[in-house]
């Protein structure tokens, strides 16, 4: 069976993605805009860097890396209330929330 390109509603910005930016935060799990090629215009709501340790590929949404409220948050209205699921991380590098996610990935499994 062949599955078309994934696409889906964007965490951050609400809006739906496409199949030139599109990926998928570690974090949260859910769809953000990253433009995945440099010959097609796109917008960037979030990151990917190179995992220095693991020399792998890590991509976070710019909620998770605290740069950006979510888009449920903004459109629900939520006045100043925390908004349910993962939160705005204020100074925290997407490097040590992944780190913190592993590290609660160990505890959980001993």
């Amino acid at each position: 069976m062949v599955h078309g390109p994934q696409v889906g509603r964007c965490v951050v910005c609400g809006e739906m993605t496409d199949p030139f930016s599109n990926a998928t935060c570690l974090q949260c799990g859910g769809a953000y805009h990253l433009a995945l090629r440099q010959d097609v215009p796109g917008k960037d709501c979030g990151q990917v860097w190179i995992n220095d340790e693991f020399q792998t590929l890590e991509y976070a949404c710019d909620t998770c890396l605290g740069r950006a409220p979510t888009a449920r948050a903004e459109a629900s209205g939520a006045d100043g209330a925390e908004p349910r699921g993962y939160t705005r991380r204020q100074g925290v590098r997407a490097a040590d929330l992944l780190r913190q996610k592993r590290a609660g990935r160990e505890r959980r499994t001993r």
